[in-house]
């Protein structure tokens, strides 16, 4: 009975000692590693919200109505372009800069449809209440990479810009650089 106790006893911290689980940790603190990761996703979005809430309040001379556009990867890994954008939007709309998203433009123009036949309180969406977008905001990540001295190097430019509509003019534009150095694992037998 005694040594059922000590090896049920021995199994259960072996098992809570060997089980992974999972930690969270401060994406802001994320030290970076070989992949694009939480480090350059925060550097990035520091970099381009600072910038570009300075062009839109201090230089652009007209209220701002930005719609995301095509960001792409261009890079040798993959990159979820989507949540650099989205951070970046996120945290620009809490500065009061205003962005256009035109996915729900069919329903609210049901939506104003149903408001002209009467039925309805005049609480709806009313017609010429839309607004549509003055600049796109576009850009895309690209890299270089190289090995060099038992190393992996990684040249990443992150490029955006804002993208005036009426004159087809870029008003801003802005990068993010980032140079990652690896070391390659090396087999030994």
């Amino acid at each position: 009975m005694r040594k059922l106790a000590l090896c049920s006893l021995a199994l259960a911290v072996l098992l809570v000692s060997c089980g992974g689980g999972t930690q969270y940790r401060k994406a802001s603190e994320d030290k970076g590693s070989a992949q694009w990761g939480p480090k350059e996703v925060k550097a990035t979005v520091t970099k381009m919200v600072g910038s570009m809430l300075k062009f839109v309040k201090e230089e652009w001379q007209q209220p701002a109505f930005i719609q995301v556009k095509a960001f792409k990867n261009k890079t040798s890994e993959h990159i979820d372009t989507a949540m650099i954008t989205n951070e970046i939007s996120t945290n620009l709309i809490k500065k009061r800069v205003k962005f256009v998203d035109d996915n729900l433009t069919k329903d609210a123009i049901e939506q104003m449809e149903k408001n002209m036949t009467g039925m309805y309180e005049d609480s709806g969406v009313a017609p010429g209440a839309l607004k549509s977008p003055n600049l796109y905001l576009t850009g895309d990540i690209r890299d270089n990479v190289r090995n060099v001295d038992g190393k992996r190097l990684q040249y990443l430019v992150v490029t955006m810009q804002l993208y005036n509509l009426a004159t087809q003019v870029i008003e801003w534009q802005d990068q993010k650089e980032f140079l990652k150095a690896t070391s390659k694992d090396k087999i030994s037998f």
